[in-house]
Order: C-alpha cells, then sequence, then structure tokens
C-alpha cells in the first residue's frame, strides 16, 4: 500500500462554487434548532467514514457524505457542538458574547448556505474587538489618549497615511500603502503555489529591511496580534494572503453579520443546527488518543478504551492538539513536521460586568487599545432592546501576553488585568467584576484560537499538510487554501469529504 493516498489537490475558486451547488442539491431536511442529536454508545455497524471532531468541518463533511448515501460516525472529544465556534452562555455573559468565531463574512458561501438550509437567519454582526465610533481611546506607554490626537501625538511612531489609523497589526502598513501586495487579486492560491517565497519571511526582517522604525514594529505587530505571537513570528506572505483575501472579495471592505440573538443565540446555532441535520451519530466526550490505518480500514482508540472502526477517517483535530495524538503508521517528513510546528495563535478572555459606569466618572469612552496586558478592552452593547447600554466588557488578549497569562493561574492574570486597567483608568477600580474567564490556548482540543504560519512554513510544507495520509484525510481551517475562519473550515471539510468519496 502506498505510504500516501492520491490527493484531490487544492480547491479551485470554479471547484469551490461547483461543490457548494452539489451540496444544495442534498436530500437531507430542514432541522429543528435544539440540541444537537447526540447517542451514548458508538453504533454496532462499522460505518464508512469516521469523522473526529464536531466543528464546522467535521460536520460540513459528514452532511456531504450522508448526503451522498455513505454512512458515518462523528467523535468530539468535548461536550460542545461547534469546535472554535462557540457562544457564551446568557447566565455566563450577559449578551452572550462570542468567545470564538465572531463575523460571517459576505463571501462565506458554505457558511450562508448552511444557514439557509436549516433555517439559521442573520442578522448584523455585534463588534467583538472593534468599537463603535468615538468610543475608542489609546493608551501606549502610559498615556491615555483620544483618537483625534492620535495622528500628531509624539507617541504616534508611524510615518506617513499610517499615523492616521489604530495600530493593528500588519495589516496598518498595508492599509498604509507601506507595503505593496505582490499577491495577484483575484488569484486566491497564489500565496501557496511556490512562486511568492520571497514574502515567506518574518514580518519583523522585513520591515526592519525597509527602515521601519524598532517603536514602529514594536506598537504595530507585536502588540494587540492577530495573528501569531510577536512580529518575529509571523510570515509576512500570511499577512499578504489576507489582505488580498479582503481586496479580492470585497475591494477593500466588506459587510460582516452574526446570527441572531434569538433563543440561545450566536453563531453557535449555526454547527448545532448542521448537527441536528445529521442522522448519523454524534459521540460526544470521545477524546481521540490514536489513530491507526491498517489494509482493513481505520482504527480510533479513545482515553476510555473505547475502539471505534470504519473503511476511512476524516480528522479535523487541530494540529496543535494532534500533536498528541499517536497516529500509526507514525506521520513522515514535511507533513510530521506541520503537525509539530504549526502555529496557533493563542487568545485569552475576561469577561466582565460594570458595577459602574467608569466613562462617565472619568468621561472618557469606554474602550480602550492598550500596550499592557487588558489588550484590547471592548465596552460591548449586545442587547438589541437597549442599544446604547454596555452589557458586559471584555479584555481580548492575544498574542505574546495571552502567552504570558496563561502562565498564571486564572485569578492571577485576571489580578493582573485589573491592576493595570485602574493605573490606566483609576475610574475602573472597583467597577468590574468578572464573570467569566477563557482561554483557547489551554483548551485541549483547539491549543490555540486559530492557525497561522511561521516564516517559511508556507513554502516548506503547506501543499503537504492537507495530504491523506493511508486511510486519514485532514480538514479543519489549517488546511484551507481559499479562505480563512469559519469559511475555511467548511471548505476543508468538503475537500476532505470529496477526497474519501472518490475512494469509497
Amino acid at each position: 500500500m502506498n505510504k500516501k493516498a492520491e490527493s484531490t489537490g487544492s480547491l479551485s475558486a470554479s471547484t469551490a462554487v461547483s461543490r457548494r451547488a452539489f451540496i444544495a442539491t442534498g436530500s437531507a431536511g430542514l432541522a429543528t434548532l435544539g440540541l444537537p442529536r447526540v447517542f451514548g454508545a458508538a453504533t454496532q455497524k462499522k460505518p464508512d467514514v469516521l469523522v473526529i471532531g464536531a466543528g464546522l468541518s467535521g460536520l460540513n463533511a459528514a452532511l456531504m457524505l450522508e448526503d451522498s448515501g455513505f454512512s458515518v460516525t462523528v467523535l468530539e472529544g468535548s461536550d460542545h457542538i461547534g469546535g472554535r465556534v462557540m457562544t457564551s452562555k446568557e447566565t455566563d455573559v450577559p449578551g452572550h458574547p462570542e468567545l470564538g468565531a465572531s463575523g460571517v463574512g459576505g463571501h462565506y458561501a458554505g457558511v450562508r448556505h448552511m444557514a439557509e438550509r436549516f433555517n439559521v437567519s442573520l442578522v448584523r454582526e455585534r463588534p467583538r474587538t472593534d468599537s463603535r465610533k468615538g468610543e475608542l481611546m489609546y493608551h501606549v506607554r502610559g498615556s491615555g489618549i483620544q483618537v483625534p490626537e492620535w495622528q500628531h501625538h509624539k507617541l504616534n511612531p508611524f510615518a506617513t497615511e499610517a499615523r492616521r489609523n489604530i495600530p493593528l497589526h500588519i495589516f496598518q502598513f498595508l492599509a498604509a500603502g507601506e507595503i505593496e501586495n505582490p499577491l495577484p487579486i483575484g488569484n486566491l492560491e497564489a500565496w501557496q503555489n511556490g512562486t511568492y517565497g520571497d514574502y515567506d519571511v518574518s514580518v519583523f526582517d522585513f520591515l526592519k529591511a525597509r527602515g521601519v522604525p524598532d517603536t514602529a514594529i514594536r506598537l504595530g505587530t507585536g502588540t494587540n496580534m492577530s495573528y501569531g505571537t510577536h512580529a518575529r513570528d509571523l510570515s509576512l506572505l500570511m499577512a499578504l494572503q489576507s489582505g488580498n483575501l479582503i481586496r479580492s472579495l470585497y475591494g477593500g471592505s466588506g459587510q460582516f453579520e452574526r446570527v441572531p440573538r434569538a433563543g440561545k443565540g450566536g453563531n453557535q446555532r449555526i454547527p448545532e443546527a448542521m448537527a441536528n441535520g445529521l442522522s448519523s451519530e454524534i459521540i460526544r466526550k470521545q477524546h481521540v488518543v490514536s489513530i491507526r490505518s491498517t489494509d482493513e480500514g481505520i482504527e480510533v482508540h479513545t482515553k476510555d478504551r473505547r475502539v471505534f472502526k470504519a473503511k476511512y477517517c476524516i480528522c479535523t483535530v487541530p494540529f496543535s492538539a494532534l500533536r498528541h495524538v499517536h497516529v500509526e503508521p507514525y506521520l513522515e517528513g514535511l507533513q510530521a513536521e506541520a503537525v509539530q510546528t504549526l502555529g496557533y495563535t493563542p487568545v485569552f478572555q475576561a469577561h466582565f460586568v460594570p458595577t459602574q459606569k467608569y466613562w462617565e466618572m472619568d468621561e472618557m469612552p469606554p474602550s480602550m487599545w492598550t500596550d499592557k496586558s487588558p489588550g484590547r478592552f471592548m465596552a460591548l452593547k449586545n442587547d438589541p432592546a437597549r442599544p446604547n447600554e454596555v452589557t458586559s466588557c471584555l479584555a481580548y488578549v492575544n498574542g505574546s501576553m495571552a502567552l504570558y497569562l496563561d502562565k498564571l493561574r486564572p485569578e492571577d492574570a485576571v489580578a493582573l488585568i485589573l491592576s493595570d486597567l485602574a493605573d490606566m483608568r483609576p475610574t475602573t477600580k472597583g467597577a468590574l467584576k468578572l464573570v467569566k474567564t477563557w482561554s483557547w490556548n489551554r483548551n485541549p482540543f483547539a491549543g490555540g484560537a486559530y492557525a497561522y504560519w511561521k516564516p517559511g512554513q508556507i513554502t516548506r510544507f503547506s501543499s503537504e499538510m492537507r495530504t491523506p495520509w493511508h486511510r486519514i484525510h485532514f480538514a479543519g481551517e489549517h488546511t484551507a487554501v481559499l479562505n480563512r475562519g469559519m469559511e475555511g473550515a467548511m471548505e476543508s471539510g468538503e475537500r476532505a469529504a470529496f477526497e474519501v468519496m472518490d475512494r469509497l
């Protein structure tokens, strides 16, 4: 038996559209929007396919296989349906903000199709880490700075057009035109075709070589990182692809929507509706520890010593978690390297309920972009009945600061955030009640919020990491080519399902 099964290769845009058209003609009917269908034990009959992970990629693959007449069993390690699509409970955080995936872009054809198929309506997105106009201030190097003052402030280290904008990561430099994007508009596969390897270098080295001051690099790419942990840790090519995706689809802008607040509310309704649309089993709390391919089929062993068998397996486990799973035969070469080294962005969240209106006490905007432990400290307004009232406050921390907070006990991490807030805004002292903390980095089934590529990794192994291995096929947003986020997960599940169908 060949070590690697024949791969279908990366999806082209036209292929993705035709495949979604195939899904749209599926025979599954509408599902109710209650709790996902789950079972307490595995079926006695061996299914055609085992899908590991009940996130968007696994559920999409399972629905496609089932629509085509194949039998499926879905194994989920946690008690949660949706993977990194997770909405906080209203009983935990008022307004139940998203803990994971947030916006549903206009180009999210797969996500939108599932919402339509299962009667989940979409409404305007509630911003999570972006504030309303006039409701944000900066706090940089110990100084509180109002947005109108930032362009000419002495602490603003940027040059030319970049001085006008909030220092949000590498996209600051892209938006200001200080980095010309070489990727061809409309070609969303180009970043992985090997042509642009000269850009698969660290953001730090690229900017440094072009004379960008260290202070600007630290503030613009080392604080509140959208991807990665710091400027030396992220490939410029990944940032260029993210920019090319936006300009290719929206011409630089786009409208984002999210699912409504009715019932449970939140983006989690989409995967829950997808799960309810399956007639196949979803068996939760099955922590996979081993995946074994044989000449006869696939064997999956779980932590509680259960064994599941099928002809093939679709594994949607993030590589940050898969690196702790025994795969037999052992992964080899660049694919093994990808599993062991692909980066995942750490995100730490602390949710508070304001007990006092600190923003009225000091007459300053309620939200802050900071270079300290609170990260992006956002006052959220998530109640449609009271659109101008703050429902909760969120310290959204990622990058190297999130890694640091994860090394502390949660209560100590929160104490540091509150202490820094009190130093920056004395009116916040005693005005915030902690209601929830959440860390994607500490989640054993995630190991981070989403994948990112380190310098050199895109050209080194991006095309290898999604190649089928014996009877195992790989999916998940980390294996997507055309899209990121929720739509990347949908794209990858679609690809893996077609790969398996070609072999069944």
